[in-house]
C-alpha cells in the first residue's frame, strides 16, 4: 500500500503515506483522522499487488465515529 486518499464533503483531500507491505491476511496501521464531524466521500487507495497469479488483492475499509 502506498498510499491513501480521503476526499470529504467540503471538497478537501487529505493523502496519508502508508508506504507498508500488507502480507495475506494482514491489515495497516491504525489511521486517525484529525478534525470534528466531517462527511467522507470517498476513500481511494494507491497499491501494488504482489503474487505470482496474477490474482488482485482485496481491499477492506473499516470506520467507527
Amino acid at each position: 500500500m502506498h498510499k491513501v486518499a480521503i476526499h470529504y464533503g467540503n471538497g478537501d483531500v487529505q493523502e496519508i503515506e502508508t508506504r507498508n507491505d500488507i502480507p495475506a491476511g494482514g491489515e495497516s496501521r491504525l489511521i486517525n483522522l484529525p478534525g470534528n464531524r466531517r462527511v467522507i466521500r470517498k476513500v481511494v487507495f494507491w497499491y501494488d499487488t504482489k503474487n505470482y497469479a496474477g490474482q488482485k488483492a482485496t481491499v477492506e475499509l473499516w470506520g467507527r465515529h
